[in-house]
């Protein structure tokens, strides 16, 4: 099994870390390559509309209410998400997440990460999300290492191709 990028394929949308992005008739599945960065799917299997984002940090630290790229931080991207997934008939009653990723891949000492960005990150996406109602039906977070995450919006899948477990479907 290879855990190198995917193949290119014109049915999947590449999001770059940071970056996030809308399914479409054209590309029906989302992927991202994460370590602490966490992958966040937010989508409405009614509508068959997905949002993927490749978060990377937990609050917005700027002054700008919505930084580039929109996926950087956990409050602005989920906003920008569930604002462009409504304008793309999903409902936000309807809405499930998923999501992956939140490693601790950077220095430690002895057992505390000294960042936490992993953990972070995925404290801040349930308390966003919960704030929204919006139920995370399953998970893959934690661990040691990166990870990729590609979603199919057709079976709603999240699969998780990780070195060390191989590959898991959530």
């Amino acid at each position: 099994m290879s855990f190198t990028k995917q193949a290119q394929n014109s049915g999947t949308l590449d999001i770059p870390m940071g970056g996030l992005g809308l399914s479409s008739h054209e590309k029906k599945t989302l992927q991202t390559f994460v370590g602490s960065c966490v992958a966040i799917c937010l989508y409405d299997s009614v509508a068959k509309v997905a949002g993927m984002a490749h978060v990377m940090l937990p609050k917005n630290n700027t002054t700008d209410q919505v930084p580039k790229p929109e996926g950087k931080f956990v409050d602005v991207a989920i906003k920008v998400l569930l604002d462009k997934l409504t304008a793309n008939g999903a409902m936000r009653t309807r809405l499930k997440a998923k999501m992956a990723g939140g490693a601790s891949v950077f220095q430690t000492e002895g057992n505390k990460n000294v960042f936490n960005i992993g953990t972070r990150n995925v404290d801040a996406i349930r308390a966003i999300l919960g704030e929204n109602k919006i139920p995370i039906v399953s998970e893959d977070v934690g661990e040691k290492g990166g990870r990729w995450v590609i979603f199919d919006v057709a079976s709603q899948i999240m699969t998780i191709k990780d070195k060390a477990k191989g590959v898991t479907t959530i």
